[in-house]
């Protein structure tokens, strides 16, 4: 029992409130759109070079490591009776299994009535859409009489990113395939809304050049891993563009891969909510999340959660901040039963128990 006076708790610095959801919200580049799966064998650590000049790192090892495997990817819509001619969509994309599976974003191949990808050294090939993910907007796609001596670049979580750490991007920015640009993790786990959806999620904000066109080209850590997927920059800004972050590539892909329709499902609850950190007077600690809102007839409120109740755990699993709830909910799937340890007013409450609902991924209106 934790007196409620004696609770002390502060909402952590720079945590925004999250929706247990996910998404972006700034408008994407006019000029662009764009067994379950297994890692490929890891690459070994590549040690960059330096510039004898300045100190600076190379990239060169890697870029030569990784270029085979970054592709580039063209769709097509076909004319309707409104429009003069066919639409092209131009974008990047990597090979994530040798066996000919490629990851894009979605935005490029939305809607596309033909779909072909260039793969350095083999030539171009058609592909079809055997997954996606509106939410994080990836693509996963399948080339058509596929080699089988591909080169697939290997995926890491990214778990041990820090701001400031040197990635690398290769890709297509306005038809110039294989481009290099290099910048630096400017801030990890920057969650924000997608301009599809009602909801958050985390995104890795880089300072790399990103351009019509590099969407869907990965960002390479220096050790050749890929640790996200570009997805989109601000236009009127310069040095901040966004990517998926590894570990949210990952999960994608494992769902894209083992759903029947390739169509990534989330669980939904239903509330707002914001790291916290409290201590009683004996000085234990009471990390979680604290509810900042309930959304009228969604799950959380069907099951009795309240404003103001912090969510310590998930069946019995810790909820460290607000990150690992909005993960573990909308990595369950819609329909499970899930029980909430929460602490009420300054005491340890009955178990919540609640069935998550689906996130909704449709635009909104």
């Amino acid at each position: 029992m934790v007196d409620r006076n004696s609770l002390r708790v502060s909402l952590l610095g720079g945590a925004s409130c999250l929706v247990v959801g996910l998404g972006l919200g700034l408008a994407w580049p006019r000029a662009a759109r764009e067994q379950p799966w297994q890692d490929p064998p890891p690459a070994p650590a590549l040690a960059s070079g330096r510039s004898e000049s300045e100190g600076l790192p190379s990239f060169a090892p890697v870029v030569r490591a990784i270029g085979p495997g970054v592709v580039t990817v063209q769709a097509l819509r076909l004319a309707k009776t409104t429009q003069p001619r066919p639409r092209e969509r131009s974008g990047s994309g990597f090979v994530v299994q040798a066996k000919g599976l490629v990851l894009t974003s979605r935005h490029v191949v939305v809607d596309a009535d033909d779909v072909e990808v260039i793969v350095p050294g083999h030539g171009p090939f058609v592909a079809e859409i055997v997954g996606e993910d509106r939410a994080t907007d990836l693509a996963l796609l399948r080339l058509v009489d596929a080699p089988d001596d591909l080169v697939a670049l290997p995926l890491a979580d990214g778990n041990d990113l820090q701001a400031g750490d040197w990635i690398v991007t290769v890709g297509n920015p306005l038809g110039l395939a294989q481009t290099v640009t290099a910048g630096i993790v400017s801030f990890v786990g920057r969650h924000l809304m997608h301009s599809d959806c009602a909801f958050t999620n985390d995104f890795l904000q880089i300072s790399a050049p990103v351009n019509p066109g590099n969407s869907g080209c990965p960002v390479v850590d220096q050790r050749g891993r890929v640790v996200g997927v570009t997805t989109q920059a601000p236009v009127e800004a310069q040095g901040i563009s966004f990517a998926v972050p590894g570990h949210s590539v990952k999960w994608a892909l494992s769902q894209m891969q083992s759903c029947a329709d390739g169509r990534v499902r989330r669980g939904f609850l239903g509330i707002q909510f914001a790291s916290v950190r409290g201590v009683d007077d004996s000085g234990n600690g009471l990390d979680g999340a604290v509810v900042t809102q309930v959304l009228d007839g969604q799950p959380a409120q069907r099951a009795g959660l309240l404003s103001g109740d912090i969510v310590l755990g998930v069946n019995g699993v810790p909820v460290r901040d607000a990150q690992s709830l909005h993960e573990c909910i909308v990595r369950t799937p819609p329909g499970t039963q899930v029980a909430l340890q929460v602490l009420r007013q300054g005491s340890l409450a009955d178990p919540i128990v609640a069935v998550l609902g689906e996130a909704d991924v449709r635009p909104p209106g």
